[in-house]
């Protein structure tokens, strides 16, 4: 993706869909007979103890969740609420809850053209000027070194305006880098509001789309677990997000995510999330979560947005109705407007980005804080009010130097064909024929806010030109029969408070004119992946630059010898992102990008990546193993067998009501291996051979004692 030409105040090529879907956030509770409850024990509990209390009460552990601590376990069929209320009443354990659910759902509203524009920019993209987002990427379109993780359902591949702007995910429902393959629908709107590229020539455009996207998907169209959403936070902020956006919802108060919170804010991170979509004064989780910045809905007449949520305990609001991807329609990418709080987060998400871009020093806690005391008041209760992108730049000490004056054309503006209905469109590259229907690209402009696009005009022209005759006005044009031999123009004009400007496409090609293909595209930079050369890890791809308006890419991995020589092509490995297997070490890759358009294709190759290394060996498996009890004037020592493997043993016995104990460690054929002696606490630490050993617990008075054996499991 190339980079912005200039700074913006306006969004590109603006396509509203003949229909519109709006994502509706429905909550559920844990399914009937649902085994899973999420526990975590107190610090001082030792993993022992935690599985042998687990195991008691007849549950299985299913993992746990990084960063935190916190354990998904199963429980049996019909034994959720009394181990959940057993598991309560043990003093080891911190919380224990059960692993709720919530639901996106999609609907059609009644409006066909939600919301709907002819050729006005601010009727059509209303929510990036009702919170000054054009006026804000003056100073920023954001960085590539910010990287908004979209923990959602992963992400649509199709959709082409993503190139160049994802960093490797992870899947959390399978423990792999695949965002991709089982993507449902809802990730992709979301992230496309947050981060959609600009300067494509087809689609819209995200709050930040300078930005970095990052995939976690945690759920499926179908819902998403507390523990998911838990895992995904934390493994996205150990992997450099600095925003977090969950457009879920859910009923129940939840310590897990809480703690998953806590946990990214430590880093730094600022997390969002959706209020939910029930029109009510109603907590949701994880919006009301402790340090979760939750988000309302506003709709363009700036009052609330009839299904938002609202209260005391949502944070922010930002617009409902944006624009975003459309994964596929009729088979082919495209483009519209959604609604629901699902995308008001994610607006909100964005303009947070844009913080971090404009000032990367800043805090998790600063970004926070600018953004809650720059909102714009509102007619309904939320905690702070509408995100004010402009004013929140304000808040941490930037400002958009005015230039007085009209508006000046930064990028001319283009004529664009709809190549699937009126959701997508590319670069007119041969001559128009009757019949297709042309779209404005009005092109890049900056002038003094608010800065506006005030009128679109088509001429029917000579040739060459000399002789021109208006024909449309819309945002779009028909190609007519009559205009068979004539060339079309496009103009547009845009206006500020000092004035206004029209610039001109160039004319095309006369009407039906039997023109030659277009040239095939040719690269002009080549593509790179980026990631780590370690097995397991995810790479990542960009399509390069290429000239002549590619319409399709294909990708295809090659893996190469040390030296990045001797190519073949891995079989199955198309998509954007690969996943780094045992056979690739010791070897390079590559990849190759072969991008088409109406004339032809041509192909571009990466440089090689480094040499891929051996992922590192799991940590061996420890144990660890606790004995107690107590020493008489009868009774002198006591003994406790232990099985080990190889490698380091850390005993440590404490006692009282002596001054000093011996422990001895023996080897199974009774031979010491190690001895020491003294006060509370001895610390015994000897690396061993895999085996049988005897800790023996020596003293010549009473005392109570426990020994704790840290070690390799056999």
């Amino acid at each position: 993706m190339a980079p912005p030409a200039s700074p913006l105040r306006f969004l590109r090529h603006l396509l509203l869909a003949a229909s519109a879907v709006a994502l509706l956030l429905a909550v559920a509770s844990p399914a009937a007979g649902a085994a899973d409850l999420l526990v975590k024990f107190r610090g001082d509990v030792s993993t022992g103890a935690a599985s042998r209390t687990l195991a008691a009460h007849g549950t299985r552990r299913l993992r746990s969740i990084r960063g935190i601590g916190a354990q998904v376990v199963s429980v049996p069929a019909g034994r959720g609420d009394v181990v959940r209320a057993e598991l309560a009443r043990d003093p080891q354990v911190r919380f224990v809850e059960p692993d709720s659910v919530a639901e996106p759902q999609e609907t059609v509203p009644d409006d066909p053209f939600f919301p709907r524009g002819t050729y006005s920019i601010q009727s059509g993209a209303w929510g990036w000027y009702q919170t000054h987002t054009t006026q804000a990427w003056d100073l920023t379109t954001g960085a590539p070194g910010t990287v908004i993780a979209i923990l959602d359902t992963g992400l649509k591949s199709e959709t082409l305006d993503f190139g160049g702007q994802l960093v490797p995910g992870y899947n959390v429902l399978n423990g792999t880098s695949d965002t991709v393959t089982a993507a449902g629908n809802h990730g992709t709107y979301v992230a496309g509001v947050a981060g959609l590229a600009i300067n494509t020539a087809s689609g819209a455009a995200g709050y930040c789309p300078g930005c970095r996207i990052m995939p976690v998907q945690v759920g499926t169209d179908s819902g998403a677990t507390y523990a998911n959403m838990a895992a995904g936070i934390t493994w996205a902020v150990d992997h450099g997000a600095r925003v977090i956006n969950l457009s879920w919802a859910g009923t129940n108060q939840s310590s897990t995510l809480a703690e998953a919170v806590a946990y990214a804010r430590a880093k730094g991170a600022v997390v969002f999330a959706a209020a939910g979509n029930s029109n009510c004064d109603c907590p949701t989780y994880p919006s009301a979560t402790p340090g979760v910045m939750g988000v309302a809905g506003v709709a363009m007449s700036g009052a609330k947005a009839g299904d938002s949520n609202y209260g005391s305990w949502v944070d922010l609001a930002a617009p409902e109705g944006n624009m975003t991807a459309w994964p596929s329609i009729n088979g082919a990418p495209g483009y519209a407007p959604v609604g629901g709080t699902s995308v008001a987060s994610p607006a909100a998400a964005g303009v947070a980005g844009l913080l971090f871009s404009a000032a990367p020093g800043l805090s998790g806690e600063a970004v926070e804080r600018a953004l809650q005391g720059s909102a714009t008041s509102l007619g309904f209760a939320v905690a702070h009010g509408e995100v004010d992108a402009m004013a929140a730049l304000q808040a941490v000490g930037l400002s958009d130097p005015q230039a007085a004056g009209a508006p000046v054309n930064t990028l001319a503006p283009k004529v664009l064909v709809e190549t699937n209905g009126d959701q997508a469109t590319a670069l007119l590259a041969t001559a128009p024929q009757p019949g297709q229907v042309l779209v404005r690209g009005q092109g890049a402009w900056k002038g003094s806010s608010p800065l506006s696009l005030s009128a679109v005009k088509w001429y029917r022209c000579s040739p060459d030109g000399s002789a021109c005759s208006q024909v449309g006005s819309s945002w779009k044009y028909t190609v007519a029969p009559e205009d068979a031999g004539f060339a079309i123009k496009l103009a547009v004009t845009f206006t500020d408070p000092d004035g206004s400007a029209v610039a001109a496409a160039p004319l095309t090609a006369p009407v039906g004119e039997s023109a030659p293909p277009p040239a095939p595209p040719a690269n002009t930079a080549p593509p790179t992946v980026s990631g780590s050369a370690e097995e397991g890890q995810p790479l990542s791809a960009s399509t390069g630059s290429w000239s002549g308006s590619p319409t399709a890419y294909a990708v295809q991995w090659r893996r190469c010898d040390a030296a990045g020589a001797n190519c073949a092509a891995i079989a199955g490995a198309s998509g954007q992102t690969y996943p780094l297997a045992a056979a690739d070490v010791g070897s390079t890759l590559r990849v190759t990008v072969t991008a088409s358009n109406a004339g032809g294709a041509a192909s571009a190759e990466s440089a090689p990546t480094a040499t891929v290394v051996a992922k590192p060996p799991a940590p061996a498996p420890t144990q660890t193993l606790t004995f107690s009890g107590s020493l008489t004037n009868k009774v002198s020592s006591r003994s406790y067998q232990v099985s080990v493997g190889a490698g380091l043993a850390d005993a440590r016995l404490s006692f009282s009501g002596c001054k000093s104990l011996t422990l001895t460690l023996k080897s199974a054929t009774g031979a010491m291996v190690a001895s020491v002696s003294g006060p509370s606490v001895l610390v015994l630490d000897q690396t061993l051979a895999a085996g049988g050993y005897t800790y023996v617990v020596s003293g010549s008075s009473r005392c109570s004692f426990a020994l704790t054996d840290r070690s390799p499991a056999p």
